[in-house]
Formats: C-alpha cells, structure tokens, sequence
C-alpha cells in the first residue's frame, strides 16, 4: 500500500476517536484545512491550493493536474465559562413552596480542548475527469460539568464526535466551468446526560443521591449524504465556487439510562440530523503576488428542533428542545505570495450562533462569534509544502434564563439566570504534496 494511503487510512480512523469542541454555530467544526484557517476561511469553496477543498467543492478538484495529497491537524483550545445564579422552589407536603436561597451555578472551562485530523486525496483520471476523497469531521462538540456544578439537572455531560468519508468526482465541462458530485458516508456517536446536584441530596433529606443519573442517552449511526459543487472562472484572475452539503439524517441507536426512574433503562433511538450547508465564495487575483477571498455561508439549522428518545417499549422520551435558527458566516481574507517559498495569510469572520436566549441550552452552548486568523504556508520544493493556520475566536456574551421541571415529582423547580461566554484559541498544521 502506497505510504499516502496508509496515512489517509489513519487518519480516517483517528477523526472517529477525538472529541470535537465546536466552535462554529450549533455543533459545527470548520477545522479542514490549516490554509483556510489562516484566512478565516474566506473565498475557501473558491480557492483550490491543495486537496484540502473537496471539503468545501467538489467541483474545484479538476483544478489540479497531478495527484495531490494534504493531511492537516488542528489543535482546538476552548473556553467556554458561565456565571450565573441557581434559584430553586420546593413544594412541601402541605402545598406550599419554599423558596430556597440562591446557589452559584458558575462553571468555567466547560468545554474539553481538542484534536481534529484530516486528510484528502486527488486524482485527475483524464484531463477533464478527476477523482477526489476525504476523511474529516464536519460535526463535534464535547462539555462536561463538574461533579459538584449546582445546574447538573439542566446538563452534565454532552458529546458528539463523527467522521465523514467522502468519495468525490468531478467533470470539466469547458476551461471556465467545471461540476462535482460527491457521495458521503458518515459515522457518528453522541452522548447526553443530566444528574442531580450534589446540593439536591441536601435538599431531598438524603432521599435522592447526589450526581445520579436523571436520564442519559448514549448511540451510534451511520447516515448518508451527498454534496454538489460548481467552481466557475469568468475570467483569468477572478474565481467562483458555489457548493451545496446536503443534511445528514442519523438515527441513533442506544441505551436509555436512568437512576431516578428504572423504567427508562432500556433500549431507545434519537434522531440527529446533522445541518445541510451551502456556500458561495469568491477568489479575486488583484496583483501576481495579491489576492483577497470573500464567503458567504448558510447552514440550515432551524430542522434542529428537539432531542427525543423513541424507546424500544414505544413511548417517546423528549430530552431538550433545541429550536436552533438558521445561521450564516461572512469571511474575508487575503493572500500575499511573499516569493517562491513563503505566501501569508489573513481573515476575518463573523459566525452568527444558531441560538436565542429563550433556547440557549448549557449542553451546547453557542453564541456569535468573531474569527481574527493569520496563517502562513512554506514551500520545501515544487511539490510538497507546509501550512500553518492560527485563529483567535471572541464569543459574544450571552444571557442565560432557563426554568428546568426533570425533579418536579419530587417538588423541585429550578430556575437559572446568568451569563455564557466562549473565546478559543485554533492552531493547524498541514502537510501537502503533488506527485
């Protein structure tokens, strides 16, 4: 086996074992490339410098006249904090409700740090046909609560990790205009969980333990998809790439656990189904040496309704309703080939979260977020260099102001009002080749 192949083989198997921390809108990972990531991502479904764009188009892989190779590793360092205050009501036998007095439900560094490897491969088959495949993550997160947080009744611990394969092939139809068509193969886990606070056992006189389990769902599926591209170059220095992933319907197969009610442990599905994507993006060639790239990006997440349990006696547990927006991204970036060797990078974005206040969920926590990135790529020789890609993300901070019922049969109603706030630091790493 070539040594390329076993690498991508690698790699496809490694993208399934790291957690993902997302730090785009909803649960998204835009981590594909160390290139992009130094401009921010902008003009990326536009601009084919290396294998990493079948991603983002199918179509621009016939922009390549050899075989390519790219394997990237990006390093995700979150930090995603809330402040906020715990107010708890709790019946008493006689029918009254007590107020009890106010907990902290602060938390800082909520979500896990991560690592999200990727590699692609191109191929031209004629000088018009060209095939392509990719294995990434498109999709991630991963937080996790404290064991003595107050608020683990509204979350504890959530992640979903995933790895698309993506076999692609693309068609030249003329020197200005070429089509893509590619045909995804996602796997993918997910685990959500709420358990009382250790505070609870206090409160219910010992007659419910701290930290057990309210209820907790863990699966796995595989989904399908597809994704089309059209890369169009109007004239010899401008660039534009249109490129559509369409949703992937998972059905996730699993346990239902619970410490509190025995009879929901048992065997359940959860639909999850990951957003569909379009871009529309703009490379612009202004000098030899400069070039500036645009994006405008739409996820369609408002089919993101709700997280509900179908359990294997017939009922329907729902979890948490989501009720995400539709959300878009607008990048710019540019690009200076300083000479031969070294070219640099640099970008801007705005990244509008998916979330209201009224929805906000402490599972995932998401907010708009600003993208400042810088990057650079070193050329060894004509057919093998290396890319670096450093983003600083600046979350806005967000109100949270949510009422939680799980422990009503047991009298308690809580309600938490604070404030979420996320900032990150991104590094990606890339290695490519042509042969």
């Amino acid at each position: 086996m070539h040594k390329h192949s076993k690498l991508f083989l690698c790699v496809g198997m490694a993208v399934s074992c790291f957690s993902s921390s997302a730090l785009a809108a909803g649960f998204q990972v835009n981590e594909h490339s160390a290139n992009g990531l130094g401009r921010a991502f902008a003009g990326q479904a536009a601009t084919p410098e290396n294998a990493t764009i079948l991603t983002t188009n199918a179509a621009a892989i016939t922009q390549f006249e050899t075989q390519q190779f790219s394997a990237v590793v990006s390093y995700i360092d979150p930090n995603v904090d809330i402040s906020g205050e715990l107010n708890t009501q709790v019946a008493t036998p006689d029918g009254a409700v007590v107020d009890l007095p106010p907990m902290s439900a602060s938390e800082q560094n909520i979500a896990d740090t991560a690592i999200v490897p990727a590699a692609y491969y191109i191929r031209p088959i004629t000088d018009k046909l060209s095939f392509g495949i990719g294995a990434f993550t498109t999709y991630g997160l991963r937080t996790d609560y404290s064991d003595d947080y107050n608020a683990l009744h509204f979350a504890n611990d959530a992640e979903v990790k995933s790895v698309t394969l993506n076999p692609t092939l693309a068609y030249k139809v003329s020197d200005q205009l070429s089509l893509g068509l590619g045909i995804s193969t996602t796997y993918a886990e997910a685990e959500i969980s709420t358990a009382t606070p250790k505070a609870i056992e206090a409160i219910s006189g010992g007659a419910v333990p701290g930290n057990a389990t309210i209820v907790g769902l863990e699966g796995d599926d595989w989904g399908f998809g597809w994704n089309v591209g059209l890369f169009w170059q109007p004239t010899q220095t401008t660039d534009i790439g249109v490129s559509y992933r369409a949703e992937t319907e998972l059905e996730l197969d699993g346990e239902v656990s619970s410490d509190l009610r025995p009879e929901l442990n048992l065997g359940g599905q959860l639909d999850l189904n990951l957003a569909a994507i379009t871009e529309v993006a703009v490379n612009q060639e202004i000098t030899n040496q400069w070039s500036v790239q645009a994006s405008f990006v739409f996820t369609d997440w408002s089919t993101f309704e709700k997280l509900e349990a179908n359990l294997e006696n017939g009922s329907d547990l729902l979890l948490k309703e989501e009720n995400f927006d539709d959300t878009w991204r607008g990048a710019l970036g540019v690009t200076y080939k300083l000479d031969d060797v070294w070219t640099l990078r640099a970008g801007y974005a705005y990244d509008d979260g998916a979330v209201t206040t009224k929805n906000r969920s402490l599972s995932i926590p998401d907010t708009d977020r600003h993208w400042i990135t810088a990057g650079a790529s070193y050329a060894f020789n004509d057919t093998s260099t290396i890319d670096f890609g450093y983003a600083y993300l600046n979350g806005r901070e967000a109100n949270v102001n949510k009422t939680n019922d799980r422990l009503q049969a047991l009298g308690i109603t809580s309600t938490i009002t604070g404030r979420q706030s996320a900032n990150a630091h991104i590094l990606s790493v890339q290695y490519n080749a042509s042969f």
